[in-house]
């Protein structure tokens, strides 16, 4: 037996595979025999991992720090929080989303069965839109979008985790964003929803530097 060189089978602490999305690809599918894939993900305060569901993965996640709000099997479905230490399975068919209501952002690892996972990482280089189109199209994934944009108002959320969506102008640029917006009126609800969350917030912060303070959340 061959013995294996630590820098084969050690990823230290901030190494990994940066993506175009909020996740880190620390050891891919093909590394593992195409068992399973391993990630690094955060969610930022306020921040929603949008919900769907996955046809053909299981995953597991670890939370490395902070808390989050999770919600699986849809508005029917059941509610909890998970923080450091705990592990939270998402089973295949199972729709789930989660949320970050700290001050601090929320990070976790996040394993998952087969490769597929990490072609819809990989497609945010592509754009948002090609993102989810190719997750819906060719991986087996559905988004729950109405769904999304119930909970980001019933908890004041302002942004989407995963999407890394910190230049809007890169959204009118992608083609296939754009298509989205003109044929589904929940996907704009949602754009129009988080544009004005977050100016709202921006507000918010500005009046909190000031010597009166400002309103609670």
């Amino acid at each position: 037996m061959t013995t294996p060189d630590p820098a084969d089978i050690v990823i230290r602490r901030g190494q990994g595979e940066k993506t175009a999305s909020d996740m880190r690809i620390i050891a891919r599918s093909a590394r593992l025999d195409g068992c399973f894939s391993i990630m690094e993900g955060e969610v930022r305060p306020r921040e929603l991992l949008a919900f769907h569901t996955h046809t053909n993965e299981d995953q597991h996640m670890y939370i490395i720090e902070g808390t989050l709000h999770f919600e699986v099997g849809g508005a029917d479905g059941v509610r909890f929080t998970a923080g450091a230490g705990d592990h939270v399975l998402k089973p295949r068919g199972s729709s789930h989303g989660f949320w970050n209501l700290g001050d601090t952002p929320a990070r976790y690892v996040e394993t998952s069965t087969r490769d597929g996972f990490e072609h819809f990482v990989d497609s945010r280089a592509e754009g948002l839109g090609s993102m989810v189109g190719g997750g819906t199209g060719e991986l087996g994934m559905s988004f729950e979008t109405a769904r999304a944009l119930e909970v980001m108002r019933e908890f004041e959320l302002t942004g989407l985790a995963g999407a890394n969506m910190e230049d809007p102008e890169e959204l009118i640029r992608d083609p296939a964003f754009r298509q989205m917006l003109r044929e589904d009126e929940t996907t704009r609800e949602l754009m129009l929803y988080i544009g004005g969350a977050k100016v709202k917030q921006a507000i918010r912060d500005l009046l909190g530097k000031l010597p009166f303070g400002g309103p609670g959340r």
